[in-house]
Parts: structure tokens; C-alpha cells; sequence
């Protein structure tokens, strides 16, 4: 047993008793920090079997202690010098909970039961738990295991638990718990540990915010917990807050969990907002969070929703979705577009030429192919690592013919005055223009093609791969059968680029208001109404907000400049908006759900608009296991003025 602990074993002195055999001042110390002392240990042989009796046993491990007042017996059965088979015999033991600092939390007192240790341990105990911390009475509760078809089956049950000091040992990383009583408590572990309770009363501190009366189911899971619906107070500003979701990397509390942190610091991120009214929390997919709420700023009402995303989840990842899956289109909802594609959560993306073609005014890079070039306004690209590069890319490129080379200005838009680079993603059919001849190419070798036709496009052309070339350049046209070698580039170049978005303009650089010259839609900078932005924060935490607008009793919208401030009060260092107005639509996977929904309200009389792209977040991470249904949202009744 000594060399199986692998620890110092001290005895202060051996002698008999009649049949006893009696250790005095028995001390074992491991390396790992348990110290077992008893004061006393006597032990009788009868046969192949021994009765242990230790007096005044202590065990005491890293942020516990186990205290045996009256001595347990311990009978065991020996078999090869091992120890086959042993039951303990519990009365009246205990055990501390210790916080870090060494303060009692809990107490476990009261024990009494038989544990029996063989191929299986089963076990069968009674006692009471103290909270130290907030003695609220004392609270009963069972343990037992028991073998059922072939599988041990272990089981805890208490009416309630008081909660301060089991919270005090689970804090940390700025997170702290008061007061609260579990009700209800069963925990069951069958090869998968299980626990669902009610909690009521609970105080979660974080930070400069504090959410109070939390109550609500809560499950636990062997590497996380969640619910179906936790309600609170957000405290200072005393407004209601509904929590929902579940998180799956609470493997070791004191390690802590990135999940769990994002959703206290998207609760504070809430709770810094001047007049709030009513907020909600709900997790989308490992390393995303959502949150949603009402503000009223100079007699002003705001809805704003924010989506929170640890670029850093491996199973995360940017791209985007096109209507149609062609630049010239029908246009789709972002809502389709993101349950088209699978995706997680998202946004509207680029301006667009609205009821007519679709086509996006920007850059729109996808899963790694370029769909559409950029224009003069700025644009967003994610490399394959979810990093994110803001600029005003330009687009060059040149068409080589033997002697002849023609600029490449454009790409997949149409019609052109130099060079455009036309692909099947432009759509089904090219336009009719007069002055612009369509060279069709086939692919050789690397960036090298072969002419196969070439015609002036008097009349609408199905799409294949090739070139328009205008008259403007005065340049004779390629000829069937020449040779073309054809390079064009993003300028400045992302390394990796997987996927982007043009749009703009451009809000924040550096974490100050940033006066974007090349803005779309100048017209709208100090105009009230919907808004959507990407922005990244100090911490690299990347965030997706959209403000709603135009509904006179819920929220008026933001100016770009407000917008910016709102943004910076998050922590965003950079960012970029998006199309505006009534295209802004945020959408998420709520927790039970399998795909995206709408998360805002639209100013189009509450309905989607039809848009002509979008910027979405998926994710390869299993759906989760404990919200098995979405909570409806339900937003509180106007604050009167």
C-alpha cells in the first residue's frame, strides 16, 4: 500500500494489544499533496481477512478534508498481499471543502453508510451539507450505487442545496457566486455523468456587472452545462435578463472556460450601456456568443444586436454566400442564404444594384475564389485563420497576346471600357453591349488559355470563361486558336484570403472615428436608420453588430458617427460597416435549433430584404446536447417616457 501511494510513510510507535495489532501517530504525505494522519490504527488478522480501525483519521487532499469522528472499520479481504475486496463502515464522518485561500466552503457532515470496494464499489450514504459561506440550515441528501443490467449506476438526490460556498470553490477568472439554493438536485452517473437541478436566488459577479436572482433549470454534463432558460436581474441597471444556452469546455472549473467567459463578458459589455430596458444572452456554437438590447439615449430607443466570436475556435470559420449563387441575380433573404449554405450566424453584406440586377457594388471573395473585383470603397478579407485584413483593394491585371497586351481592369462586371475577366459565377447570361467583344478561353496550362471564339456582344451571350474586351482600347481583338497568358491580382495581396466582403465605410482605425473619404452612400452619414458593422476588439475578439431602425416605439437607428461610439464603448478598435437601411439582417442558431433565424427587426415593415450577398460564420463543432428546444424571445413592452 506505501509504495502504491508512492509517499513518506512516519509511525510513532508499533506495539500489541491481545490480538490488536496497534500503529500510533500514523502520517502518509504524497507528492501530490494528500496527507493522511491517524492517531491510532489497529488492525486484527483472522484468516485471509483484516479489521481496520483508524482513530482520529484525517485525510486531507488539495481543497478538502475528510475528518472520520467516529472511527470508520474498515474489514478487508486479502488475496496475493493485495487487498481484493474492503468495506468501509462509515459513522458520523466528514468532510471540508476548502476554498483556494484555504477557507472552509462547504461542509459535509453527518456521514453515515457502508462503502464496499471489490470489482465494483457500491455504497449506500446519508448526511447533510453546510454552506460556511451563507449558513442557510442544514440539507440532507442521499448517495448510493447500485448495478443495473450489468452497470453500475451511481446516484446523488438533495431537496436543496445552498450555493455560496459550492460557488466560492467554482469561481475564479473573475468570476465570483453568492447565495442562491439549488432545488431538486439529481445527479446520475451511469459511464456519463448527468445533473439537473433548479437554481433560484444565485448573484454571479463579473467584472463591473453582476446579474442577480438568477433562476432557472440548469443541466450538467461532464464537460459543460446549460439551460433551457435562466432569467435574471443585470445589475446596476436593474433591468430583466434572459440567459440561454450551453457551453462544452467547463472540463475543469479551475482551469476555467473561454465559453463561459465570453458569455460574462458579452454581460458586461451589456451592462455598461447607458439606459437599458431589457437585454438576452444565448450561446450559437462553441466560441460565439449572441446578445441582444433595449437602450434609450437623449429619449432616442435602440435595439442592438451583437454577435461575439473568438476567431481563434478551430471548428470557426468566415465566408460568404452569394443569391442565386451568381453576382447577377434574383436576390435572397440572409436568413436563406445562411440556411442554404449551413451556416452558424451572419450578416447582409455589400450595397448592391437593388431590384435590378443584384449585383454587389464591391469585392466578394468565397471559400477561396474570387467572385467579384472591388471597387474604390473599402473591403474586408478573412485568411483561412480568421484573420482579418481592412483596406481599399484594388484590382490590376494584364491579358498577354504575343505582341498585344490588354488591361485587365475588371472582374466578373460588365459591361467594361478596358478588360474584364468574366467567369460562369457572373451568372447565366451576359448582356448585350454594343462596343465590347467577348473572348472565349479554355483553359491549357497554369495561366495559360486558348481563343475559342470571339463575337461582339450585340446580343445577350451565355456565359462561359473569358474576356470582354472594349473598343475603347483600339486594340485589334485575339484571334480562334492564339495563345493568351492571363494574370490578374488583388493589390494590396492576403496571403491565404478564403473570404471577403466589399462595403465600407470604413467606422474606426486604431480605436478612433475614422472619416472615410470613398464612403458609399455618403448621403447616409448623419442619418438615423438601420446599421450593421464588423468590427475586431483590442483582445482580438471579433464582433458582428447591427442596430435596428425605423420603428418610432422601438429602436430610430444610429448615424454612422453614433454608431461608431457605440462600437467603441464594446472595445472595437477597427471596423467596417455594411449595406444599411432596410438590407441589415443579423441571423443565429439559437440553442435547440438547427438552423439560422432572424435575430433583428427589420425596417422593411419587419420583413427581410432580398440582398444580393452576405458574411456568414460557420462552424464543424457537434449541435448541442442539452437545449433540446429554442426559447421564443419575447421582448418586453416599451419603456413610456
Amino acid at each position: 500500500m506505501v509504495s502504491a501511494l508512492d509517499g513518506d510513510v512516519t509511525l510513532g510507535a508499533l506495539h500489541h494489544r491481545g490480538d490488536l495489532t496497534v500503529l500510533d501517530g500514523v502520517r502518509i504525505q504524497t507528492p501530490r499533496g494528500t496527507t493522511i494522519v491517524a492517531d491510532s490504527v489497529s488492525y486484527r488478522a483472522t484468516g485471509e481477512s483484516w479489521e481496520f480501525t483508524p482513530a482520529g483519521l484525517r485525510v486531507t487532499v488539495p481543497r478538502a478534508t475528510l475528518d472520520a469522528s467516529d472511527a470508520p472499520s474498515i474489514v478487508a479481504a486479502a488475496h496475493d498481499l493485495g487487498i481484493e475486496r474492503a468495506t468501509i463502515h462509515l459513522r458520523n464522518a466528514g468532510v471540508d471543502l476548502l476554498t483556494e485561500s484555504g477557507t472552509k466552503a462547504v461542509e459535509i457532515a453527518g456521514i453515515d453508510g457502508d462503502v464496499h470496494a471489490g470489482r465494483r464499489l457500491l455504497y449506500a450514504l446519508t448526511g447533510t451539507i453546510v454552506d460556511d459561506l451563507a449558513p442557510l440550515g442544514a440539507s440532507t441528501f442521499s448517495a448510493q450505487s447500485a448495478v443495473t443490467g450489468g452497470r453500475a449506476v451511481q446516484t446523488f438526490s438533495a431537496a436543496e442545496l445552498p450555493l455560496s460556498g459550492i460557488g466560492a470553490l467554482l469561481g475564479g477568472g473573475g468570476i465570483a457566486f453568492h447565495g442562491g439554493v439549488a432545488h431538486d438536485v439529481l445527479a446520475t452517473d451511469d459511464g456519463r455523468f448527468g445533473a439537473t437541478m433548479r437554481i433560484e436566488g444565485l448573484t454571479v459577479d463579473f467584472g463591473t456587472t453582476s446579474i442577480a436572482d438568477v433562476r432557472g433549470s440548469l443541466t450538467i454534463v461532464p464537460d459543460g452545462l446549460g439551460s433551457a432558460g435562466l432569467d435574471a436581474t443585470l445589475m446596476p441597471a436593474g433591468i430583466p435578463l434572459a440567459l440561454t444556452g450551453e457551453v462544452h469546455d467547463v472540463r475543469d472549473p479551475l482551469l476555467g472556460s473561454r465559453d463561459l467567459g465570453m458569455i460574462a463578458a458579452m454581460i458586461e459589455r451589456i451592462g455598461v450601456q447607458p439606459n437599458l430596458r431589457w437585454s438576452n444572452v444565448e450561446t450559437t456554437a462553441p466560441g460565439i456568443v449572441y446578445g441582444q438590447y433595449a437602450m434609450t439615449t437623449a429619449d432616442v430607443p435602440h435595439v442592438v444586436q451583437l454577435l461575439a466570436i473568438d476567431p481563434h475556435e478551430p471548428t470557426l470559420h468566415f465566408d460568404t454566400a452569394l443569391a442565386d449563387d451568381h453576382v447577377i441575380s434574383t436576390g435572397a433573404r440572409t436568413t436563406d442564404l445562411g440556411l442554404r449554405t449551413h451556416a452558424v450566424a451572419g450578416v447582409n453584406g455589400d450595397y448592391f444594384d437593388i431590384g435590378r440586377t443584384y449585383e454587389p457594388q464591391g469585392l466578394l471573395i468565397r471559400s477561396g475564389a474570387l467572385v467579384h473585383g472591388p471597387t474604390d470603397h473599402e473591403a474586408l478579407i478573412f485568411d483561412r485563420a480568421n484573420h482579418p485584413t481592412f483596406a481599399r483593394f484594388g484590382f490590376h491585371g494584364t491579358a498577354v497576346d504575343g505582341a498585344r497586351t490588354y488591361p485587365v481592369s475588371l472582374f466578373n462586371s460588365w459591361p467594361t471600357r478596358e478588360s474584364a475577366v468574366i467567369t460562369p459565377d457572373y451568372g447565366k447570361t451576359l448582356p448585350a453591349a454594343p462596343g465590347v467583344s467577348f473572348v472565349a478561353l479554355e483553359p491549357l496550362a497554369g495561366t495559360t488559355y486558348r481563343v475559342t471564339s470571339v463575337q461582339p456582344v450585340l446580343a445577350p451571350l451565355p456565359v462561359t470563361f473569358g474576356l470582354g474586351i472594349s473598343d475603347e482600347l483600339h486594340e485589334p481583338l485575339p484571334r480562334v486558336g492564339d495563345t493568351i497568358d492571363l494574370h490578374y491580382a488583388l493589390d494590396p495581396s492576403v496571403a491565404g484570403a478564403f473570404a471577403g466582403i466589399g462595403s465600407g465605410p470604413l467606422l474606426l482605425h486604431d480605436g478612433a472615428w475614422y472619416e472615410d473619404k470613398h464612403a458609399p452612400a455618403p448621403d447616409e452619414r448623419d442619418v438615423q436608420w438601420p446599421v450593421v458593422a464588423f468590427g475586431v476588439l483590442g483582445d482580438g475578439t471579433q464582433v458582428l453588430v447591427a442596430v435596428d431602425g425605423r420603428h418610432p416605439e422601438r429602436s430610430i437607428g444610429m448615424t454612422r458617427p453614433e454608431f461608431a461610439q457605440l462600437l467603441q464603448r464594446f472595445g472595437v478598435t477597427d471596423a467596417m460597416a455594411l449595406d444599411s437601411g432596410g438590407s441589415v439582417t443579423m441571423v443565429a442558431r439559437s440553442p435547440g435549433a438547427h438552423d439560422v433565424t432572424l435575430h433583428n427587426v427589420p425596417s422593411d415593415n419587419s420583413y427581410e430584404r432580398y440582398v444580393s450577398d452576405a458574411l456568414l460564420v460557420y462552424s464543424s463543432a457537434p449541435e448541442g446536447t442539452i437545449v433540446t428546444a429554442p426559447r421564443p424571445h419575447v421582448e418586453p413592452s416599451p419603456v413610456a417616457k
